[in-house]
């Protein structure tokens, strides 16, 4: 049989809810009277959930989604706090940088060699630090694009040194082949014989070139019977010709390989990341001719000196402080699978 339960106002129903007591009386009818007096509303306790649950529910929501608010709160803290540190020291370098650019041009050096220097570097400096800092992968790479740079302008100033001392060495033949000709009368020529006659010795010479022109022209004939005789102007035609024939493909790796023996041959003997070789190679190219246009600008010995040393000790140097404005440890970028998996 079963049990109703008369409810006579709607403050008995919350009060009987937030006690739980409707959980004792699960599958009863209940007839709730309103305040109006109007009828009766059959209902079942299903209707109804514990109040205590849903405020026990709301609570555990609000304190998770307060946790996730502050954690992002955080992060995005952290990170801007992070990028302003790293904006203000590259601020710094910058205006280091300018701060010591300004000393040196208000203050020449008392050597015209190192003021010389100072300008080469001003100009090749943006090339440096721009392929020096590409490097990113590993410390192998920058490190192997500073040694070779270091051992290219060794080599730089060694060949450099020694054509201008072939050029002296030229100066100084020339100038003895010039003093012994005027000691032997001028011209540096021997005077004829005095008892041979100046008609038969322009015979002699009219007789030996028609002997050499007779001799030429023989040549010639055997010569057009068994070769075919290609100009030079044909010749490049038909290199052209083939070239163009070659498909782009082709073009780019002949291209590749000639400039990898050029690269094989500027690394040398010198061990290391063949990326680095590369990249030294190709920034060597870019800024030498700064410093050897200077260098050989220079007359001097003291000055060439003060230029080559101190030119290796600032280039060694440059790196270094190329090397510690890198940031310590770069954030990965997040890379999605291009297959999308």
């Amino acid at each position: 049989m079963k049990k109703i339960i008369e409810i006579t106002s709607i403050k008995e129903l919350m009060e009987m809810s937030a006690g739980g007591s409707v959980g004792g009386y699960g599958g009863n009818a209940f007839k709730e009277i309103d305040e109006s007096g109007a009828g009766q509303t059959s209902v079942t306790p299903a209707h109804f959930k514990p109040k205590g649950r849903d405020m026990r529910q709301e609570i555990q929501t609000e304190m998770m989604m307060r946790k996730y608010i502050r954690g992002k709160i955080k992060q995005q803290l952290n990170e801007q706090m992070k990028r302003e540190t790293e904006q203000e020291h590259q601020l710094r370098l910058v205006i280091r940088g300018l701060i010591s650019e300004a000393k040196e041009m208000a203050n020449p050096h008392p050597n015209t060699g190192i003021n010389k220097l100072r300008d080469a570097f001003r100009k090749a400096k943006p090339t440096l630090k721009a392929k020096f800092q590409q490097l990113t992968s590993t410390a192998e790479q920058r490190e192997t694009f500073t040694a070779h740079m270091l051992r290219a302008f060794v080599r730089l100033f060694d060949e450099l040194d020694a054509l201008q001392a072939q050029g002296e060495i030229e100066d100084e033949i020339g100038e003895i082949e010039s003093s012994a000709g005027s000691l032997a009368g001028g011209s540096g020529l021997e005077a004829p014989p005095e008892d041979q006659e100046a008609d038969d010795i322009e015979a002699e010479i009219d007789d030996l070139l028609q002997e050499m022109i007779n001799e030429v022209a023989v040549n010639v004939e055997d010569d057009e019977e068994g070769i075919d005789v290609v100009t030079d102007e044909e010749k490049a035609d038909e290199e052209k010709e083939a070239e163009n024939n070659k498909s782009q493909a082709e073009k780019d790796f002949n291209k590749k390989k000639e400039a990898e023996t050029e690269k094989q041959e500027f690394g040398g003997e010198l061990e290391g990341d063949t990326t680095g070789r590369n990249q030294a190679f190709d920034a060597f190219r870019l800024v030498q001719s700064y410093f050897s246009d200077a260098y050989l600008d220079l007359a001097n010995a003291d000055d060439q000196k003060m230029y080559r040393d101190w030119c290796l000790y600032n280039l060694k140097l440059l790196f270094q402080n190329f090397e510690e404005s890198l940031p310590q440890a770069p954030e990965e970028p997040n890379i999605e699978n291009p297959e999308g998996i």
